[in-house]
């Protein structure tokens, strides 16, 4: 086996084609078919099956997937490192949460690229349990996270920690100066995230610990989604700051802090990798960001945990 070899099967796995494999790579397909014959001969056993109807990845071809991709980035961050050490270059692919795209992402993604142009930035946004299991399969470098303690594996920068709100429509006018307490919030019929996400863990822990039970009528993936929801009448949420920041600005809503009601930002990246030169130059600026942010009183409710 050959990281060449490597790098196609990937790209096969990936697109689920040995045709649209062979334009991405620039290859001919003939030769294409030939590298992975040569690897699964290696192997010893067959990575694909392949039917009229198309390819699928066999047991095997599965486990070299989850196992190769992260040796293939463990070789491309040797590389950046041996060849420029210290300096900023190659590829990094970091996750954020949609949570943080407005107050975070957007300005850290032009500052990161003006300043780092040798870089090629790949970026992924979903949530806290999946930007995990992303780093934890090495196919995130790091990624900025809803930190809810125990994260095994995984090495931690600690960022921010963020009030939650109770935020409902505008005629409710609920205000940003006057917390509320968190039975108030559970009595509203509440849209949150779902079950998935550290949001509606840490909201459920808090209503535990008071016995509080809530009353949901629905739950959605998507945070913009949910502030739309409570825009347009049907229920309240609970959220942080940062996502309701743009809203709260066109006086869509209206929001209330919760008393003694919190989430903790973190940076994670796997426990047995340092991160390169890149991704330090990324956690460093993220916190820079982070901190003009809260210092400016454009982060409202926020605080730096470092």
């Amino acid at each position: 086996m050959n990281l060449r070899q490597l790098q196609y099967f990937l790209q096969i796995a990936e697109l689920r084609s040995f045709t649209r494999a062979s334009q991405v790579l620039h290859i001919a397909q003939p030769a294409l078919s030939r590298q992975i014959r040569g690897l699964e001969e290696d192997i010893g056993a067959p990575l694909f099956n392949r039917t009229t109807h198309g390819i699928t990845l066999t047991e095997q071809g599965r486990a070299l997937v989850d196992r190769g991709s992260a040796l293939l980035q463990q070789f491309k961050r040797l590389r950046d490192e041996v060849a420029t050490p210290g300096i900023p270059q190659g590829d990094l692919a970091v996750g954020m949460p949609p949570a943080l795209r407005e107050m975070l992402t957007r300005p850290l993604l032009a500052a990161y690229c003006r300043a780092h142009p040798n870089v090629n930035l790949h970026i992924h946004e979903g949530i806290s349990i999946d930007l995990a299991s992303l780093v934890q399969r090495n196919r995130l470098d790091c990624a900025v996270l809803v930190d809810l303690g125990d994260l095994p594996g995984f090495a931690k920068i600690p960022l921010a920690r963020e009030q939650l709100f109770l935020v409902g429509p505008r005629g409710e006018k609920l205000d940003v100066r006057k917390a509320v307490p968190l039975k108030m919030a559970a009595g509203k019929p509440l849209i949150l995230t779902n079950r998935l996400n550290n949001f509606r863990l840490a909201i459920e822990d808090a209503l535990a610990k008071q016995d509080l039970p809530p009353t949901i009528v629905c739950d959605s993936n998507s945070t913009s989604m949910i502030v739309d929801l409570v825009t347009d009448g049907l229920g309240f949420s609970i959220l942080p700051s940062s996502a309701i920041d743009a809203a709260l600005r066109a006086r869509k809503l209206s929001a209330a802090p919760i008393e003694e009601l919190s989430i903790n930002w973190a940076v994670v990246y796997p426990l047995n990798a340092d991160l390169t030169a890149a991704g330090s130059a990324f956690t460093n600026l993220l916190y820079e960001l982070a901190k003009e942010r809260i210092a400016s009183g454009a982060w409202p409710s926020a605080e730096l945990l470092r």
